[in-house]
């Protein structure tokens, strides 16, 4: 009985296709969604993508920076510093509803040693929190989805040379804040729900010292710093309005004193002068950036595919064999099994011609090799070699194939063996003559 080569190459469940893929979609949109989480927050409205654009406008050198690699502190003029943590000493409690997560205040974490170590390094523009997530996944600016003042003026205690500062909310929709920028002009901020502050340790920039929405203050570790009380100052959501992005290019261009701006959104400080890092150290946390966003989403692709390689080499060539012509015991089985009913339903004529096709094939792989078996293995093809390699069996042969295509299925016993005797004899006599076993090539040129 001959099997095709489609028969002998092992089957793929279509359930561990849809399985594997699925899972390779699972572990990609994760991916997808922890390096992205941060990008999404800078083209929200809460961002300050649109304050880089703006800055670089004005001829400002600007730089959106996460982490990754030191910075020289003689270069950087001004830091600003977005918060967005309504506690900077206890970590967010991550939402379990869709109401927790439109309500939340926190987007992510921020240590006070880390603020305070930025503050002690660089001039410091820290700008305070005001909406929750709900203003940044909704689009809209409602008075329900401001922060908890109580929780702002914890922030900006943590910060500041007083523990006690007030936060309280413009009574008209939109509220405008004088400022005189430094070649005299007078311009006007202009914020939605306006989140203003008084401070002892505060001197008013934009605003009153009443009612401030920037101001420069004294922080608790000495250094001074600006603090924006209303981050729709400067934000996408609200730089457009008023005189906002010319107030605000005028005090970066003030403090930042032609140097570097830096709009830091990393989660420790990278400050360093030129001597510390020609000094320091390598570590292996230098090694693992490379591994994080966004190469951590090339290095799991190059894995799931080597994987994947892997996998389909695997089901497709399997393990070595003992031999090349011998069977597995699946495939034994299932001839056994066949040649049993094939028995039992009277059709031994029919069992001999399957039988003999098959001894075809397996002589033509004993002679040739399993790459060329396949053009010798049927009756016509190993009879034109047999003619051309042992005429004096040609004919023996071709006979005793005919008697068995010829036989009826209701042969005998007797019958049947007798037909397979006599093949035998013919494609043993092939099998150990030497002048048989030649390259199919030479066979050909005979």
């Amino acid at each position: 009985m001959s099997v095709t080569e489609d028969q002998k190459r092992p089957r793929i469940g279509s359930e561990m296709i849809v399985m594997g893929i699925v899972a390779v979609l699972v572990i990609a949109a994760l991916i997808y969604v922890s390096s992205q989480r941060q990008q999404e927050l800078r083209r929200s409205p809460l961002g300050l993508d649109g304050l880089r654009t703006w800055l670089v406008a004005e001829d400002q050198s600007v730089q959106i920076f996460s982490g990754g690699w030191p910075l020289d502190r003689e270069e950087v003029g001004l830091n600003i510093l977005p918060i967005y943590d309504t506690n900077l000493v206890a970590r967010r409690t991550p939402p379990r509803t869709k109401e927790d997560l439109l309500m939340q205040q926190d987007e992510y974490d921020v240590e006070i040693d880390v603020v305070a170590e930025k503050i002690n390094e660089v001039t410091v523009l820290a700008v305070l929190p005001k909406w929750r997530s709900g203003m940044r996944l909704t689009g809209k600016a409602h008075p329900i989805l401001i922060s908890d003042p109580s929780a702002i003026e914890g922030v900006l205690g943590d910060i500041i040379n007083d523990r006690n500062p007030q936060v309280r909310y413009s009574r008209q929709p939109f509220a405008e804040f004088a400022y005189e920028a430094t070649d005299g002009r007078r311009l006007s901020a202009v914020t939605y729900a306006s989140q203003t502050f008084t401070s002892d340790a505060c001197t008013p920039l934009v605003g009153t010292a009443a009612s401030m929405i920037l101001g420069q203050c004294d922080s608790r570790w000495g250094a001074p710093l600006l603090v924006l009380s209303d981050p729709d100052l400067l934000n996408n959501h609200g730089l457009r309005l008023g005189d906002n992005a010319f107030i605000i290019s005028d005090v970066v261009k003030a403090w930042g004193q032609d140097k570097q701006i830096i709009i830091d959104y990393s989660r420790r400080s990278w400050f360093a002068s030129p001597e510390e890092r020609v000094t320091r150290e390598r570590t292996w946390s230098d090694l693992l950036r490379f591994f994080e966003p966004p190469f951590t989403l090339m290095w799991t692709g190059l894995a799931l595919s080597l994987l994947l390689v892997l996998w389909r080499a695997f089901l497709r060539f399997g393990p070595l064999r003992d031999s090349v012509g011998k069977m597995g015991a699946g495939k034994a089985l299932a001839i056994g099994a066949r040649a049993n009913l094939m028995r039992l339903s009277g059709q031994d004529g029919a069992l001999v011609n399957e039988y003999g096709r098959a001894r075809l094939a397996a002589t033509a792989a004993a002679l040739f090799g399993p790459a060329h078996a396949r053009q010798f293995s049927s009756p016509e093809a190993f009879l034109d070699y047999t003619k051309r390699r042992h005429p004096e069996l040609a004919g023996p042969l071709a006979t005793a194939l005919s008697d068995m295509a010829a036989m009826p299925p209701s042969a005998s016993a007797g019958q049947a063996m007798a037909a397979v005797t006599e093949l035998e004899k013919i494609l043993e006599q092939i099998t150990h003559d030497t002048r048989g076993i030649s390259r199919p090539g030479r066979a050909a040129k005979g």
